[in-house]
């Protein structure tokens, strides 16, 4: 994982084919089994996965109320290769500031596997990127232990 003052970039590989971690990022039913931030519930699920399509996460938690909001446009979209949007991130409580950050997805074919590579960008400062850090490392590990099985 890296980290500079305003990008985080972290990496993992996985044992399946690019096609098929391609899918579990795009595909509603299995981002809500593998993506589960500060363990709240993916609950809603909008995607339209094309260059200036939008998308929408909402994430519930364990009493029900609306937790984190995530949103943003596709700027750029290769399938299986690549996708870059913004992602903006709203915590209805209020407790943290809502952010606006850039996100890159590289799915690389690595043999018979496949490796992913997460780009966020736009960060304010050091501080700002651990929780990110440690989501993007907790959500690689889920992803990889959903595909496993």
């Amino acid at each position: 994982m890296e980290n500079t003052a305003t990008r985080l970039s972290a990496e993992k590989d996985f044992s399946v084919p690019v096609i098929e971690l391609y899918k579990a990022w795009i595909t509603p039913e299995d981002l809500k089994q593998w993506w589960h931030p500060s363990e709240h519930e993916l609950t809603t699920v909008e995607l339209d996965v094309k260059e200036g399509g939008s998308f929408k996460y909402e994430f519930e938690s364990k009493d029900g109320k609306t937790a984190l909001v995530i949103t943003g446009e596709y700027h750029e979209v290769k399938e299986n290769e690549r996708l870059a949007y913004s992602w903006n991130w709203t915590i209805p409580e209020g407790i943290v500031k809502p952010s606006e950050h850039e996100l890159t997805i590289m799915f690389v074919a690595d043999g018979e596997g496949s490796k992913l590579k997460v780009v966020q960008e736009n960060f304010l400062d050091d501080e700002s990127i651990n929780p990110h850090q440690e989501g993007w490392e907790k959500a690689l590990n889920d992803l990889h232990e959903y595909l496993s099985k």
